[in-house]
């Protein structure tokens, strides 16, 4: 009996032996099938001060009852690319044909190696993973820092003070709060990375000095994108800000430049309460892919001011609000990257949230004095303003400026203004918008002694010599 069940058994067990070497194995082939990942983005954090490297973990998990069959798992930046990875103990860039078996996962890892010495090299290096599963394809991000900086990602700031020990690199925005303080000090870089803008509910207090600004720029370090536009966001100062203040910065490669008074609220009703305050004082806006300044029922006071290379309007001012620009030049004359074709400068009353939602309020004040005001456009459209049926406050004016309008006089409440000659300007070729001999602007400025602008944006005095001040933001040494 017991030789009989014992050889009963060995049966069984070589029977399931052999059975389970024939099993078929199933593969899916369902085209929307997916792998799972333990994250979208691996991001190697450690800031590189030396030539170094830093290897992580990304799990790919099967959450189907059959195998997966991932053909085509390979590094988008190739052999150029700063990233390399590793498969089944596999180091390379591209792998193919990687099964996964039901409810099962696998690891692979992948290494980023980064020279800090490399002049070009950006302080963000991005790359991703590409998977191609059942032709669906699927990416992981790789983001590494590749120079020693001060990285925010998605910060909340309070009462703190930012210095020129290292540049700053914002990535997923930042955000001043309520009744905080954000400070910043002369010669300090803030590099924003795509997408990220920096956001002011409290106050920023921005402190350059003529040979030390403070620049707001995109992250990405190599010629190619010095002067191209559309990077970043942009500066919002939204409703409630106050005691802004921007001395010597620099601000370019936005989709916007600075934007001012929108809201958080979609409460209309107390939209026009709150209004940001914002001062500028010789600081430089430029190469931006919409406006270089937007305002909703704002309180901006700019002085020695240059904005150019717009593709928007230089500056744009609706639903009201109170405007004082002295000694500012904004300049249409387009680059490389940017046709000019919206007026320099446009003054409203009113702003369209949307088809059915139109506000409109009082400009209680909107003064020009000693501006340049000047573009291409073949019309000469370069300064509109509007206002609806309803006529409210709408108190603008412009006192010796140069301007490029068809508006007139009358309606433009002008002052001994330039109306529709040319500024000549010192080359704007070369971004030099001072003017030069035979410029109207030479010598044609009023002065104010009440509250007087005693030095040009470079720092120099102004007027020069026994003459009256120029017109716009560089005072020149040329007769």
């Amino acid at each position: 009996m017991f030789l009989r069940t014992g050889l009963l058994l060995t049966l069984a067990v070589l029977l399931a032996a052999g059975f389970s070497g024939c099993r078929r194995e199933f593969i899916n082939e369902d085209p929307e099938a997916k792998l799972r990942f333990s994250t979208d983005t691996l991001h190697f954090d450690t800031v590189f001060t030396t030539v170094g490297s830093i290897t992580l973990p990304l799990k790919l998990f099967n959450d189907y009852s059959t195998t997966l069959n991932v053909s085509n798992i390979s590094i988008s930046g190739g052999e150029v690319s700063n990233f390399r990875a590793n498969v089944d103990g596999e180091p390379g860039d591209v792998f193919t044909d990687i099964s996964i078996p039901p409810f099962d996962s696998l690891y692979m890892f992948v290494e980023v190696t980064v020279d800090p010495n490399a002049e070009a090299l950006p302080y963000v290096i991005e790359d991703s993973i590409q998977f191609i599963t059942n032709g669906n394809e699927q990416h992981v991000k790789l983001i590494a820092w590749g120079q020693n900086a001060n990285f925010h990602y998605g910060e909340i700031l309070c009462d703190t003070v930012w210095t020129d020990n290292l540049p700053h690199v914002i990535i997923g925005s930042v955000l001043v709060d309520t009744l905080c303080q954000l400070t910043i000090s002369a010669g300090t870089d803030i590099y924003m990375h795509g997408g990220s803008a920096f956001y002011v509910l409290g106050s920023l207090k921005v402190y350059g000095v003529k040979d030390n600004p403070v620049t707001f720029q995109g992250d990405r370090l190599e010629d190619f994108y010095q002067d191209l536009p559309g990077q970043w966001e942009g500066i919002y100062y939204l409703r409630g800000s106050t005691n802004n203040v921007l001395d010597y910065a620099v601000i370019k490669n936005g989709i916007e430049g600075i934007t001012s008074g929108f809201s958080t609220n979609p409460d209309l009703g107390s939209f026009l309460s709150n209004q940001p305050v914002v001062t500028i004082n010789n600081t430089i806006i430029s190469d931006i892919q919409n406006n270089g300044i937007t305002s909703l029922n704002s309180k901006i006071k700019a002085t020695n001011t240059l904005i150019y290379n717009i593709g928007g309007s230089n500056a744009a001012l609706f639903m009201g609000g109170d405007y004082t620009f002295r000694h500012c030049t904004l300049a249409g004359y387009g680059s490389s990257y940017l046709t000019h074709q919206a007026p320099v400068l446009g003054v409203f009353d009113y702003y369209a949230f949307n088809t059915e939602i139109v506000v409109q309020n009082d400009l209680s004040n909107a003064r020009f004095e000693n501006c340049i005001i000047y573009g291409t456009i073949a019309e000469g459209d370069e300064v509109v303003a509007d206002t609806l049926d309803t006529v409210t406050v709408f108190n603008m004016s412009f006192d010796h400026c140069v301007l490029r309008t068809t508006l007139t006089p009358a309606l433009l409440n002008a002052t001994d203004c330039f109306l529709n000659q040319e500024p000549v300007f010192a080359n704007t070729g070369e971004r030099n918008y001072c003017p030069t001999t035979g410029s109207p602007a030479i010598n044609a400025g009023i002065e104010t002694p009440a509250d007087p602008v005693t030095i040009d944006i470079r720092g120099h005095i102004r007027p020069f010599g026994a003459t009256l001040p120029d017109i716009g933001a560089y005072e020149t040494e040329a007769e």
